[in-house]
């Protein structure tokens, strides 16, 4: 069982996110501000994270450069996750991100980018 950071703006988004991660056997963490994952980094070591880019402090793109630019986060992986997919994937690239879910995100698709990822 992985422990997994879901940062997501959208409580709802983030519940259901965290439902799905228990579903597949894994724990989850929220936040719902770039401010609220640093804050709950400082006492947790997540296995992976899952990044909303559009937050409502630091955007997502911005929160994964600073994880990656620390080295108790850079091998982390991470996932990134927007509604707003082409223009974004290049983006989640270049700053460091594992992978890239669209939302809406399903089960099959989230159990697959984790497993792709080497979260188990």
């Amino acid at each position: 069982m992985a422990t997994i950071l879901v940062v997501d703006d959208e409580p709802l988004t983030a519940e259901m996110l965290s439902t799905f991660l228990k579903l597949i056997g894994h724990k989850s963490i929220e936040a719902y501000s770039s401010k609220q994952a640093w804050d709950k980094l400082a006492y947790t070591e997540p296995d992976a994270i899952l990044l909303d880019i559009m937050l409502p402090d630091t955007n997502g793109l911005d929160t994964c450069r600073q994880l990656r630019a620390d080295p108790q986060w850079a091998t982390v992986p991470i996932i990134m996750i927007s509604a707003i997919a082409p223009p974004m994937l290049k983006e989640a690239d270049q700053v460091g991100a594992t992978a890239y879910l669209i939302k809406p995100v399903n089960l099959v698709n989230l159990r697959t980018t984790l497993e792709k990822a080497g979260v188990k």
